[in-house]
Formats: structure tokens, sequence, C-alpha cells
């Protein structure tokens, strides 16, 4: 549960939202840690979703102006959308939307999440092209780097919360997904394909504050970087449907 004086944020910011907005708000919903475990007062980001009956240039503006202030309460910019957009968007956005119909607490307005219709086919596709994607990211950094071991810890810990969202999403594909923090996401999906991926088990325990680095650089990366390869080689072993296939 948030702590009170979160609470009190977001009543302060979706009073401001119906403000703004009146009967053009449709949806106001906040998603991602907040609405679990993995939240941490003072340190996680609150993420809102804004839903409108259509989006203009002035709907920005009037945001824009907000937002300043919403940071310093320890808002994210919220993400902003209409009706339309959100409805047409499913089969670009399967990711992203699973997680937010998945893990959202409404507070303001219609459910609107709750009731979208996300294919497996497409959810699949957007996983395979996220974890090759960000692969290419990840080695491309690693050549800017440098040898700057500090920065090469920085870019193992920031970019697990991508891969481990990944898996969270092929174990839904599996039907083997349960809300929970990113541990069980990781040993849900290992568990599966009868695999170990120890490197993001450390990365995330150094992430969680429960282990700290070691003189870790080039081997630790070329670690995790194996254990990306395996995810993808995972992930392209799925049928195209999004189906189940054996390990």
């Amino acid at each position: 549960m948030l702590d009170a004086k979160t609470e009190q944020v977001l009543s302060t910011v979706t009073e401001r939202l119906r403000a703004l907005f009146s009967a053009r708000l449709v949806t106001v919903a906040l998603y991602g840690s907040a609405v679990g475990p993995d939240f941490v007062a003072g340190q996680s980001d609150l993420n809102l979703a804004v839903v409108l009956d259509t989006v203009g240039f002035a709907d920005l503006q009037a945001l824009q102006a907000e937002l300043g202030g919403w940071r310093k309460q320890g808002l994210a910019t919220p993400l902003l959308l209409d009706q339309r957009f959100l409805h047409e968007a499913a089969d670009v956005f399967p990711m992203e939307l699973e997680d937010i119909r998945d893990h959202h607490r409404s507070l303001h307005g219609a459910d609107v999440f709750a009731t979208l219709a996300i294919r497996r086919d497409n959810l699949r596709y957007q996983c395979e092209h996220e974890a090759r994607g960000k692969l290419l990211r990840l080695a491309g950094l690693y050549l800017e780097i440098g040898g700057d071991r500090r920065a090469l810890q920085r870019l193992m810990i920031e970019s697990l919360k991508t891969f481990l969202i990944v898996m969270r999403n092929v174990n839904r594909l599996l039907s083997i997904h349960e809300p929970g923090v990113y541990a069980s996401v990781l040993a849900r999906f290992t568990q599966h394909f009868h695999c170990t991926f120890p490197t993001m088990a450390r990365l995330l325990r150094i992430k969680l504050g429960q282990e700290k680095w070691r003189d870790d650089g080039d081997t630790t990366f070329r670690s995790y970087l194996a254990e990306v390869q395996q995810l993808i080689a995972y992930i392209d072993q799925l049928p195209a449907d999004g189906g189940s296939t054996d390990a």
C-alpha cells in the first residue's frame, strides 16, 4: 500500500486533471511499480495514464504548465492518450498496454484498460522486437563507454529492467505469469525453460540493494550479454501465434 502522503499527492493531481479537462477526462489510472510490491517511496516514480476524448495541442500546453510542480512530488510525465489512439494502438504497443491492463489502479472514470483486446501474435512479435533491439543498443552503448567500469555497471543495471519486462510478457504468452516482483518473473521464466540466468539474478539483487558490486567489468558484461542472447533464442522458439511450445 502507498503511504498517506503519496495518496494525497494522487488525489490532488487527479482533482487538478478534473479541473483542467472536465467532462473530456475519460480515465485517470495509476500504473507501474506504484500498484505493486516493487514501489519504493521517495525513489520510485508515480506513473499516470490520462485518457481524454481527444488530445490536441492545447491539452499538451495545459499539462506542460503543471509538470514542474508534479515532478517535485514524484510524478513522472503522464502518459496522455485519447480513446481512439488507445484502441488503435493495441496491435503496436501490446507489451506496454498489457502491463498497464494487468497492473493498474483506476483513480477516475471508466476503466478503459480492463477491456482492451490484445492479440497474442502481436505480443509475441513485440517481445522479440524489443529484446533484439535492446541487445543492439546494449552492444552500441558498451562501445561508447570505452572501459569506464562505473558507466558499465550503470548500463547493466539500467538495461536489466527492459529484459525483465520482456520476460514478464513471455510469461504471459506461456500462461505462467502471475503479478509479482521482478525476482518472481525471472524465476518463472527460467523454471519454464529449464535454464539459469545467474548474472541477471545477481544484477537484480544489486539493483535492489541486496548485494554490492565487486570488481565487475568486462567479465560480468560478457555473461550478461550471453544471457540476453539466450533470452532471445527462447523467444525465437515461440510459435508465431504466441502459444506455448516445449522447451
